[in-house]
């Protein structure tokens, strides 16, 4: 399966979930990964998708954060 990454780690929410949102639903099909910096602004991302997709995690470095969408 062919992967797709959004770096968004110099990004601050808002702006994390819009780009977000908009890669999840113009890379339909695909494997998706979202890098994204900072423990608060990943979990408000996190929470936010958990609603509508299957998303798993993963710890990159201390402040950088994968999620993983299939």
């Amino acid at each position: 399966m062919k992967k797709k990454v959004l770096d968004v780690t110099k990004e601050k929410c808002p702006m994390t979930f819009l780009k977000a949102k908009d890669f999840i639903s113009a890379n339909i099909g695909l494997e998706k990964i979202i890098l994204i910096k900072g423990k608060k602004d990943f979990q408000m991302l996190k929470n936010n998708l958990e609603k509508n997709f299957d998303v798993k995690t993963k710890k990159v470095s201390q402040d950088v954060f994968q999620l993983i969408f299939t």
